[in-house]
């Protein structure tokens, strides 16, 4: 919005062009106008705002570079000079995905001619039945059945058709997959697709999840446009974002959680000890995977998390820093998982003395067979069969996240301790993401007073 000063005579109308690359110091552009003589102040004032509003006009039609850049341009500006620096290579490959549908729709624009009702048209075609182009296939046959038939070895079929072990074990076990995977599978074993699987959920719509990512990478990129110069405003600024009911998160009862922790008695150590830290510490997936034996302080219980190991496709197993700042922190676990991790220990030295050189020392607290860092998704791919086997509630590594919070808070652990504990910037994202066990802190918080004001129930009798 202009900014008007008078100035003696004339007045001068500002506005803000954006930042400067080079210094990041905020531009203006400005004009003086000077008042007709004789006119009367309310005839100025009028004039005035009608000058400020062609002034604006003219300079949101004659931006140079926004005039002279497509979206698309500026995306790939956007990417090489910003989003590659700043976010992390999950954050990046999932914009990048996002951006496979977004600059079809809106790449052929200029910066300049992007309005409101375009990014509103955009999300209303999202919301369209048959829009979405991750439809799962479902298999038509028995996979387990076909493969023993076929003598058709799992890590053979694995390598020749690229996909996964543990999405390879999720199809045998009756999972759905992707296009691409049932295609590469199809095409590893000589067989047309639509012999061995068929579409399913192709009517499906986005979630108001998924819309609100693409709100948000719209908003981003527009924002730096902004800041840049490329445009005069963010579209997304006047568009209604689309709005996320916050799901209640998924945990398991203190009972549930004890049938799961006896049921590690029949897994092998280093699954024992993995779930065993997820529950007691509330770590993510990925910190779990990252921990190596220099992060455990044997003499103090403390445990510290300063990375996560993840992966992607197209990238393979990598090391990145751990989600937030916040997330960087320094955990107390209890005796027992220390004696755990010290016969974890002592079992994996054993086992690389046996392998010598083929043994491949990551340092890393939880390996594969050769010492190499585990897979993420081996967790969760085990996780489930544990469960599945012993009859246990579906669980997920996150789940275990959700429960370790959730028990805490309910046992009456302050929130910024439980918040510090997970690793959040903020206790407000903690108390946003387990409201529910909220109010039976509450409770316990009045019958603490209840106790230190009440001890010996006069209250009651004098009420009585």
């Amino acid at each position: 919005m202009a900014n008007v000063q008078k100035r003696g005579n004339s007045y001068r109308i500002r506005i803000s062009d954006g930042f400067d690359p080079a210094t990041g110091a905020r531009k203006y552009r400005t004009k003086t106008w000077i008042p007709e003589p004789g006119m009367t102040e309310n005839q100025i004032e009028k004039e005035l705002q009608r000058q400020a509003v062609l002034f604006e006009e003219h300079f949101r039609k004659q931006t140079a570079k926004g005039d002279s850049m497509s979206f698309e341009a500026f995306v790939k500006r956007w990417r090489s000079e910003y989003a590659v620096v700043q976010f992390k290579r999950t954050t990046l490959a999932y914009y990048d995905d996002i951006l496979k549908r977004i600059l079809p729709a809106l790449g052929h624009l200029r910066m300049s001619e992007i309005t409101p009702e375009h990014v509103s048209k955009f999300y209303a075609n999202l919301r369209e039945q048959g829009i979405r182009v991750d439809v799962k296939y479902a298999p038509k046959i028995d996979f387990r059945s076909f493969i023993a038939e076929n003598n058709i070895s799992r890590q053979k079929l694995v390598d020749g058709s690229g996909v996964s072990m543990t999405t390879l074990e999720g199809l045998i076990s009756g999972k759905n997959v992707s296009r691409s995977t049932a295609e590469r599978l199809c095409k590893a074993i000589e067989t047309e697709l639509d012999e061995l699987f068929a579409p399913i959920g192709e009517q499906r719509t986005f979630s108001q999840k998924t819309l609100l990512h693409y709100h948000r990478c719209l908003s981003a990129i527009f924002t730096k446009a902004v800041k840049w110069g490329c445009m005069f405003s963010n579209p997304c600024d006047r568009v209604d974002a689309p709005k996320l009911n916050r799901r209640e998160a998924r945990y398991l009862t203190e009972e549930q959680t004890a049938a799961l922790l006896e049921s590690l008695s029949s897994a092998t150590l280093q699954y024992r000890v993995m779930i065993n830290l997820m529950v007691f510490t509330g770590a993510r997936r990925g910190e779990i995977c990252g921990l190596e034996w220099s992060d455990i302080d044997r003499e103090t219980h403390k445990l510290h998390i300063q990375r996560n190991s993840l992966y992607l496709p197209g990238t393979g197993m990598y090391e990145d820093t751990t989600k937030t700042e916040g997330s960087n922190r320094t955990i107390s676990i209890p005796e027992t998982l220390i004696k755990l991790l010290d016969e974890l220990k002592a079992e994996q030295d054993s086992q690389r003395s046996q392998m010598g050189d083929a043994w491949q020392n990551s340092g890393k607290v939880f390996t594969q067979w050769n010492g190499k860092p585990i897979h993420p998704s081996t967790i969760s791919a085990w996780l489930r069969k544990h469960c599945e086997r012993n009859g246990l509630p579906h669980t997920t590594p996150h789940m275990l996240r959700h429960t370790s919070a959730t028990l805490l808070l309910m046992q009456g652990v302050p929130l910024k301790a439980v918040s510090k504990r997970l690793g959040h910037s903020l206790a407000s994202t903690t108390s946003d993401i387990y409201g529910h066990s909220l109010p039976s802190i509450d409770d316990i918080a009045a019958e603490t007073l209840d106790d230190i004001l009440n001890p010996s129930g006069a209250l009651k009798k004098k009420k009585d």
